[in-house]
């Protein structure tokens, strides 16, 4: 059996746990699936930066197959360029250059409630990605039906679906996953509502406030409210509940080097989740908790939709939004057992659509049939997994530095030429711009 060897366009950062999180989730899905026989993820680089004709050909030289993904990366405002019209920041020539088959694997549509269409070349950036795909597999089904309107109609049936990797923790990380847990009133909160939604009419100050009520009623009931903030934008709400007294202990996911696997070990016990980030729910579902979720996104209600409970995500805008989230909270909690074995059972079903995708996958670039299999990273596996991590995020961000220097290198140099090209070679402004030149050259060479 041939072990296929793959570059990942991902995105590594301490300043989300939910893509802190994901992309090493992909990876470890791909290297466990068939007993870490069929795939290796050999290499990799941010999907934001810009592709250079370089990488390209590495890429054409030196691997099998491109992962890109997952996340929500069908979205034009964040790292918005006019290469592709989504965060994949390549161009559609080098698009075209590349000659290995395309994985594109748990991508979403994010765009916000509202927010404007995808602009050019969107629609023919996809297309092409499409058709040098083998497997084109998108994180929930509003995603596959809303991405099919920009994709030609021959090609609709292969959008595809594949759920978050992050959805499947519990098979990730086997020994942290926790099949029973104390039936005990807890909730963990997190919120964050942005300038996108507040363009959607949604009232932050509002929204906040409501839900602080509602937790601060739950406490004085004998509830224990937790914080958990996923990102720094959600460090306003955070505060506020702080400041509210109710908080009877926080846990910040993000801004350190240790955090990549401290999200899932805290949620392998926690009940209920309470959030608006699409990971604030995919991640503790991955592990047992009940998401539930305000309804500020049209990611959260596909995810709530695909997991069988659409009316967990509940909308933040209506009348009755306090007694409704009160309503519900109370609810699963009465359910708490009932619905972990339910959910249990969704989980299940998303592991094994993963598999026979990656079965698919490996049978599409080897012609190969290989029976569904996976195998977790053993816990000495994981803490070596996290070093790594670590140590390819500071070389991403070593050769981003590199290319700003680069960068300013090749203008200052520039203002030299002309200076001396134009015959003014006055000391003063040539020597000026060789004492700036020093200090980019010497961190250069000290990179």
């Amino acid at each position: 059996m041939k072990r296929l060897r793959l570059f990942h366009f991902d995105i590594k950062t301490y300043g989300n746990y939910g893509d802190t999180l994901l992309f090493e989730a992909v990876r470890e899905l791909f290297e466990g699936f068939a007993g870490g026989d069929a795939f290796e993820v050999v290499q990799s680089r941010q999907l934001r930066d810009p592709v250079t004709p370089r990488l390209v050909d590495f890429i054409n030289e030196n691997v099998d197959a491109v992962v890109v993904g997952g996340g929500g990366l069908f979205l034009s405002d964040t790292n918005p360029n006019q290469r592709s019209g989504w965060q994949w920041n390549i161009s559609l020539d080098l698009l075209r250059r590349i000659e290995k088959p395309l994985i594109i694997f748990a991508v979403g549509n994010n765009r916000f409630i509202d927010q404007a269409d995808f602009a050019d070349p969107f629609r023919e950036h996809v297309n092409l990605t499409l058709e040098k795909s083998v497997f084109f597999g998108l994180r929930n089904h509003g995603s596959v039906e809303t991405i099919k309107e920009y994709i030609n109609e021959p090609n609709r049936d292969r959008v595809a679906y594949q759920p978050c990797p992050t959805t499947l923790s519990s098979f990730l990380y086997p020994d942290l996953f926790k099949a029973e847990i104390p039936h005990e009133r807890r909730i963990s909160a997190h919120s964050i509502v942005g300038k996108r939604q507040a363009r959607a009419g949604f009232d932050a100050d509002k929204i906040y406030d409501d839900q602080i009520d509602v937790l601060e009623k739950l406490s004085g009931e004998g509830w224990r409210v937790e914080g958990v903030p996923h990102a720094r934008a959600d460090m306003g709400f955070h505060d506020r509940l702080t400041e509210r007294g109710i908080v009877s202990s926080e846990h910040v996911l993000w801004g350190n080097r240790d955090v990549l696997y401290q999200g899932i070990e805290y949620f392998a016990d926690l009940p209920i989740i309470l959030g608006t980030r699409g990971h604030a729910q995919m991640v503790p579902f991955g592990m047992g908790t009940i998401p539930l979720s305000l309804y500020v996104h049209h990611k959260i209600r596909y995810f709530a939709t695909d997991i069988g409970h659409a009316d967990w995500a509940i909308d933040p805008r209506k009348d009755d939004f306090q007694d409704t989230l009160y309503k519900t909270i109370n609810e699963v909690h009465e359910r708490q057992p009932e619905l972990r074995k339910e959910l249990a059972d969704v989980r299940q079903g998303f592991f094994d659509t993963s598999m026979d995708n990656l079965a698919g996958i490996y049978k599409s670039l080897t012609g190969e049939t290989v029976a569904p299999s996976f195998r977790a990273l053993t816990p000495p596996e994981r803490r070596t997994a996290a070093r790594l991590y670590d140590v390819s995020m500071r070389y991403d961000k070593l050769e981003q530095d590199n290319g700003r220097i680069k960068r300013e290198l090749t203008k200052v140099r520039k203002e030299l030429d002309l200076v001396e090209i134009d015959g003014q070679p006055r000391r003063s402004v040539t020597d000026g711009l060789r004492r700036r030149l020093r200090p980019l050259r010497k961190r250069l060479a000290g990179s």
